[in-house]
């Protein structure tokens, strides 16, 4: 038996000033010592407080795959960056932090807890998206999170059939990760007794084997590329690519290979994919490219609001940076955005002008 002394040593109860300064923060908390469970509490509170507000300026700012930065987050990404900002050891996937602490049921989450989903189509229980609990309320949570479809954004996860649907589970970080006392024996320790957590949701899958009358292909994942797309090209489902690559999610890297197995019958009109350019693989599974998608509507002129044109990379944090008082969410609310990513270069944004 392996018996664990952790000394606590004390911190005052902290203020956060109104612009979160983690610097700052972090200097106050490494240079306090713990010795009371009050103080130990006050101190976990503070760090969880400041980082959900943290998370907050991020909103609206775009989804992108391995982004890790204000440019674009993936949903681990932006765990990742707003826990370290704080110099807090979070791990870069949710493999790794769905082992620290403890499983939480649903209905007893806190502010800090992190809830994790299985992906769209995900034919098994392996982990693909988490998210933050912000906010506890008496029939379900606030989380904040980075989606695909919206970027960075707070949803009430029980009016979100998707993610209801989807939810795996959720744990609570230990109080060693926010005194910053976690080192990889205590992850050694987590892992061994988050066994079943490391079974259910992280361990390997076997990949399908090959259906009998089909031809195998493969397929070189290039920057753009969706699990999706790939699917639609190849007039498969995302279901079976996922099985027959073992993948436990959606998410791709470029020069990826994808197996791909098609009706024998066909495989020489998909033998060629590789070398056709994204519009001709659109075409291919039927898709008309000659209109630009989701184009936006002309805003007419309102003397009670400023105008922006969309440049090349702006999203609505970005956006927001440049008027003062205004923020992504409340641009992306006055003019009907429901996706940031979804910005057109071009298109003329209102901006609600300073009283």
């Amino acid at each position: 038996m392996v018996i664990l002394f952790f000394v606590l040593v004390q911190l005052p109860i902290l203020e956060l000033p109104a612009q979160v300064d983690s610097v700052t923060l972090s200097q106050q908390v490494q240079s306090n010592h713990f010795h009371t469970t009050d103080s130990l509490f006050n101190t976990r509170q503070l760090l969880i407080d400041s980082i959900i507000e943290y998370g907050k300026t991020f909103l609206g700012v775009q989804y992108r795959y391995g982004g890790i930065t204000p440019q674009g987050f993936d949903c681990s990404g932006f765990m990742f960056h707003i826990h370290r900002h704080f110099n807090l050891p979070l791990p870069r996937v949710p493999s790794a932090t769905c082992l620290m602490g403890d499983m939480i049921d649903v209905d007893s989450v806190q502010p800090g807890d992190l809830v994790y989903f299985k992906t769209r189509g995900a034919y098994d229980n392996s982990i693909g998206h988490v998210g933050l609990v912000v906010e506890k309320t008496p029939e379900s949570f606030m989380m904040l999170h980075s989606a695909s479809h919206t970027g960075v954004v707070i949803e009430n996860f029980g009016q979100k059939k998707y993610y209801v649907d989807r939810f795996l589970f959720a744990n609570r970080l230990p109080d060693e990760f926010y005194l910053r006392q976690w080192n990889d024996s205590l992850m050694k320790i987590y892992s061994y007794k988050n066994v079943d957590i490391y079974n259910s949701y992280c361990s390997n899958i076997v990949p399908a084997t090959q259906p009998e009358g089909t031809s195998l292909l493969i397929y070189t994942v290039k920057q753009g590329d969706m699990l999706g797309l790939i699917a639609s090209w190849y007039k498969v489902s995302v279901n079976e690519l996922m099985a027959w690559n073992g993948l436990g999610s959606t998410r791709l890297s470029i020069g990826q290979n994808i197996t791909v197995y098609v009706p024998e019958a066909t495989a020489h009109i998909f033998s060629n994919m590789n070398n056709l350019t994204y519009n001709e693989k659109q075409r291919l599974a039927g898709v008309n490219t000659s209109a630009p998608a989701n184009a936006s509507k002309p805003v007419a002129d309102d003397n009670e609001y400023e105008y922006y044109i969309v440049q090349k990379g702006d999203t609505p944090f970005s956006i927001s940076k440049k008027y003062h008082g205004t923020t992504a969410e409340g641009i992306m609310q006055l003019n009907g955005i429901s996706n940031a990513s979804s910005l057109q270069i071009g298109q003329k944004l209102k901006i609600r002008k300073k009283q």
